[in-house]
């Protein structure tokens, strides 16, 4: 079992959090930032929030089927 590309974990986690609907949070800075000038405040994920969001779409990314 090889480990997942960072690019479909990133966006697997991205994904995820963006499922859960999290109201006035962000993934990170830079969208906090894009979000408060159209007059939304938000809060980033803490590093830790969003390690548990990787964590979680890498081990779901290695129990996907691999195809051939």
């Amino acid at each position: 079992m090889s480990e997942p590309d960072t690019h479909l974990v990133l966006a697997r986690a991205k994904l995820n959090f963006a499922r859960k609907d999290h109201g006035e949070r962000c993934w990170d800075d830079e969208s906090a930032i894009a979000d408060a000038i159209h007059g939304r405040p938000v809060l980033p994920l803490t590093t830790t929030e969003r390690e548990e969001f990787l964590a979680q779409a890498r081990h779901e990314l290695r129990r996907e089927p691999q195809s051939a």
